[in-house]
């Protein structure tokens, strides 16, 4: 009895693991690309931690590879197939060398309002990082 009892908390555990790694894996920023010392890497995650069903939000990561500060500007734009759905408001932030904003925090996370889940999750979809200008400057404030 006590191995059977043994054997189901290691198989329990074994696949709350299995789980997490996955959710983990769901959570990491992609590649996007890299413009003039800047690396852009995003994720998309739903907009209230625990609900799966809420709306799906793209988040940013943007690190300053540079040995200077830089301020970045741009805009997201949001399409189905060649359609342009939705532009964000311009974002603005400024970077210290070395150092990178990220998501929620920095009001890096932008989400339709009118597409939905299944629409984003579509082939069809599809964002760009629009009139994205990075400028050396001498400090962040």
């Amino acid at each position: 009895m006590k191995k059977i009892f043994v054997f189901s908390v290691f198989t329990l555990l074994f696949v709350f693991f299995a789980a997490s790694h996955q959710s983990i894996a769901q959570r990491r920023y992609v590649d996007h690309s890299t413009v003039e010392g800047v690396e852009i890497q995003y994720r998309w995650a739903s907009s209230k931690w625990l609900d799966s069903s809420s709306p799906l939000e793209l988040r940013l990561k943007i690190k300053n590879n540079n040995d200077y500060p830089v301020a970045v500007t741009y805009d997201i734009e949001f399409y189905m197939g060649a359609v342009l759905e939705e532009t964000s408001d311009e974002t603005e932030l400024c970077i210290n060398p070395k150092l990178a904003k990220t998501g929620r925090i920095n009001g890096m996370y932008y989400r339709s309002s009118s597409l939905r889940n299944r629409d984003i999750e579509s082939d069809e979809f599809s964002w760009e990082i629009t009139n994205l200008e990075i400028e050396r400057v001498e400090s962040c404030r």
